[in-house]
């Protein structure tokens, strides 16, 4: 026993780790909630962008500037195309107006879309247009981050042993100098700092700045999306790949809840996925990333998917060529399998509509013998207690009778006749039949300890009868007491009561009349009443 047990376990070894839940996994669930709601967060971007375009009525020129701003928020990651005609139409309102400040803020926000675009030149040259000297710490800030991330894209598409080198470290150059224009204590300068981190391949520490980052602010859906997908990309450098799903899967979460088209999370994603061998949701998210780079226009971001894309949709189809073949395998099977079941389904049928005939026949049988059974037991009950009952009364009785014999023996044989009227006298015939119902009201409460009960159930609570001051029977009910026990002919009923007919019918119809149950079915639920 004990060796089977030990190859038991050993089997089931493996298939743990094959039905283990992986840290991933309710994550990833989510994920998958939260892509058939697409469209409702659209639908509400699509609202609120129609919201701020009914605000372009006023003639103010300044409020007019202040809904291309909000409108330019809302587009820059959501449609390229319309992000880039209001970063326009902001550049031109502030050439119109000869604002330096807004010029250079105008070009830093049509240098990101480029920048999203993969446009990278035209973003640097954008770029370079601007005055940096005239920007403030907060913009200056932004256009470091915004040149750092333009060489450090260079440097990933070029792939080139000298330039590729070249691109990273001016990356690392400007972005540094974003990191020193950051103010301690902010979401960006944690970003910056694990973003640096990052490049400089110090990944623990990129790990350590993103987690604080993550744990400790309040972050919107982008920055939530940014830095989850940052925390993805350390930890895929570590080569934990479990963690690096969880975290990009979070950050397509956050994507699809802010309707942000300009993302690479849901691509990585794929690949991350697509590498575990879980190619059906891998293909399913890349289709999420073609579909977003295609709404947002971002032409790069089709090349990329592109890549991988063909690698998954051919593993899926050779998996589902593979399906088919074991379904085609399977269904042969299972038809056979099929055909058996019915067959032995009706033979069982069969079986059991025969085995359930018999059971309902010996079920019916059962209750009979039972209630015959019972009724027996009752009925020798009964005899016991008043065999033994009468016996005991007419005992009494012959004892009174013999007693009354020797003393009209002894006034005959005296000769006083005269004193025979005496001892006649002294019989009370009423006394001797109460008596007689009292000890037969004894006996039967006995054998029906709860008749008086169970007899009330059947009359409205202000019907209920109840015994006399004596614990004897009333009338009504010592007569039904004699129908319980089988005496139902009113002419005997009305000579063991010393009644006449008419009385015993009259009491009779008075109680069922009062009576809840309807009076045919009376009597039946009298005799229902049990011994005790």
């Amino acid at each position: 026993m004990k060796n089977h047990l030990v190859v038991c376990f050993l089997i089931l070894i493996p298939l743990y780790g094959t039905f283990a839940q992986k840290p991933y996994d309710k994550t990833l669930v989510e994920l998958d909630s939260i892509i058939q709601k697409r469209s409702t967060f659209t639908v509400e971007k699509q609202q609120h962008i129609q919201y701020l375009k009914n605000l372009l009525t006023e003639e103010d020129i300044e409020g007019k500037t202040r809904v291309y701003q909000k409108l330019y928020s809302e587009y820059k990651s959501f449609i390229y195309d319309s992000a880039f005609v209001y970063a326009q139409l902001l550049l031109q309102t502030a050439c119109l107006q000869q604002h330096p400040a807004q010029i250079n803020e105008s070009k830093l926000k049509l240098s990101f879309l480029l920048l999203s675009s993969g446009l990278l030149h035209e973003c640097l040259d954008t770029l370079q247009s601007i005055r940096i000297e005239e920007l403030p710490d907060s913009l200056q800030k932004e256009y470091y981050s915004q040149i750092a991330r333009a060489y450090y894209d260079l440097s990933d598409y070029s792939q080139d042993k000298y330039f590729s080198p070249a691109y990273h470290n001016l990356g690392n150059q400007y972005l540094k100098k974003a990191v020193l224009l950051c103010k301690p204590n902010t979401w960006e300068y944690y970003y910056f700092q694990g973003w640096y981190a990052m490049r400089v391949h110090n990944i623990q520490a990129a790990i350590d700045y993103y987690e604080y980052l993550l744990k400790s602010y309040k972050l919107s859906l982008n920055q939530y999306a940014i830095a989850a997908s940052s925390l993805s990309t350390a930890y895929k450098n570590l080569h934990q790949s479990d963690n690096a799903i969880k975290w990009m899967a979070q950050a397509t979460i956050a994507d699809i809840k802010a309707s942000n088209h300009e993302t690479v999370a849901a691509r990585v994603l794929a690949e991350l996925i697509y590498q575990q061998g879980e190619s059906l949701r891998a293909y399913q998210y890349v289709k999420i990333a073609l579909e977003d780079a295609g709404v947002y226009g971002a032409r790069h971001r089709k090349l990329q998917i592109s890549d991988i894309l063909p690698i998954i949709e051919g593993n899926q189809l050779v998996q589902t060529e593979t399906q088919n073949k074991a379904l085609q395998q399977y269904s042969i099977v299972l038809t056979v399998l099929a055909v058996l079941v019915v067959l032995f389904a009706f033979i069982i049928f069969k079986q059991n509509r025969s085995l359930r005939q018999a059971k309902s026949s010996l079920a019916a049988s059962n209750e009979y013998l039972t209630e015959a059974n019972y009724r027996m037991q009752e009925a020798n009950k009964i005899k016991e207690e008043y065999i033994g009952h009468f016996f005991t009364t007419f005992s009494e009785y012959i004892d009174k009778i013999d007693a009354f014999k020797k003393a009209i023996t002894r006034k005959i044989t005296s000769r006083r006749i005269e004193e025979i009227g005496d001892i006649v006298q002294k019989i009370n015939l009423k006394t001797e039949r109460e008596n007689l119902f009292y000890s037969f009201d004894t006996t039967f409460l006995r054998i029906f300890p709860n008749f008086i009960v169970d007899f009330n159930t059947l009359f409205k609570e202000e019907d209920h009868y109840s015994l006399h001051e004596k614990q004897e029977l009333p009338v009504e009910l010592r007569i039904f007491a004699l129908i319980r026990l089988g005496i139902k002919d009113n002419e005997k009923i009305a000579k063991i009561l010393d009644y006449s007919i008419n009385t015993i019918y009259t009491y009779k119809t008075k109680v069922k009349n009062k009576s809840i149950i309807p009076n045919e079915h009376f009597e039946d639920e009298l005799l229902k009443i049990k011994t005790g």
